[in-house]
């Protein structure tokens, strides 16, 4: 790992993956309240063998972000070419189901205080360790010896609004839900042994509404001391997995399509659905 220089190019590569850890691999490995973790798809997905679907969603997620780096119409073409439309009238354009991200770009532009966290160098990589797991962060906007701040859309800002969670029977704010304080938790940690410095950390968020808005969520300290206690708890199994000195586990999750695509027929009785319906209960 030593010859292995972490750069733009090479951040997301299957090689960096397998040599570093991060904040989305983690959540792989042992998952997050409104997404269960797999280790049998984590260690596919480093391997290889399998590529997570991506959705519009997701899209729309990515494109806001290539926005912050540059609005050049061209650029947004370059990295999203199956994004935009290129005949018609619309050529150039965002195809329809991908203009909300302009729309929350440039809602957010509007907005001073946003603005003003986002106006941190962008896309500052660091890398680090932690519990012996080596770790790489990729920050949205680092305002140097004052904040960290990532920058994520989000279906609403609705105070009131809420995530079920099925496996707890929890009702989380969207943050906690999708393990936002984790990630931010280990920028945190990062960023520390880098430079010293513990800095707060705060999540620039927009909505998907039809009139989108945008808001700075900061994450107490003590939400990411806690935090980066249950990271540290889940790195010793990352390392035994990825080394190969043990065996993934298959999540069988009903919301996992590694386990569902990979899904071996077995003949079941019906104590063992009156035994998981019990436990569930």
């Amino acid at each position: 790992m030593n010859d292995f220089v972490l750069t733009e190019e090479n951040y997301y590569s299957q090689e960096a993956d397998k040599l570093f850890c991060s904040a989305s691999q983690w959540k792989d490995f042992n998952g997050c309240p409104a997404v269960p973790g797999c280790e049998a798809r984590a260690m596919a997905k480093l391997n290889g063998v399998y590529e997570q679907e991506i959705t519009n969603s997701l899209l729309i997620g990515s494109i806001l972000d290539a926005l912050w780096e540059n609005d050049d119409p061209e650029y947004i073409a370059e990295r999203f070419p199956d994004c935009v439309s290129t005949r018609g009238p619309t050529k150039g354009q965002l195809k329809s189901e991908f203009q909300i991200a302009l729309q929350m770009y440039q809602r957010t532009l509007k907005e001073p205080k946003f603005c003003q966290y986002m106006s941190g160098e962008k896309q500052v990589i660091m890398t680090g360790n932690i519990e012996g797991l080596p770790f790489k962060i990729k920050i949205d906007s680092y305002i140097a010896s004052k904040a960290i701040v990532d920058l994520k859309s989000t279906r609403t800002l609705d105070r009131d609004y809420r995530l079920f969670i099925p496996d707890s029977g929890e009702k989380l704010p969207w943050y906690t839900a999708y393990g936002y304080d984790i990630q931010l938790a280990i920028y945190q940690e990062i960023v520390r042994q880098n430079t010293g410095e513990s800095l707060r950390c705060f999540l620039a968020a927009v909505d998907k509404e039809k009139h989108p808005i945008g808001d700075i969520i900061e994450l107490l300290q003590k939400m990411l001391d806690e935090a980066l206690d249950r990271v540290k708890r889940g790195c010793k199994k990352i390392i035994l997995l990825k080394s190969g000195e043990i065996e993934p586990i298959r999540c069988e999750h009903s919301s996992c399509d590694y386990c569902r695509d990979t899904h071996e027929c077995q003949v079941i009785s019906t104590e063992e659905f009156e035994t998981h319906e019990i436990q569930g209960a």
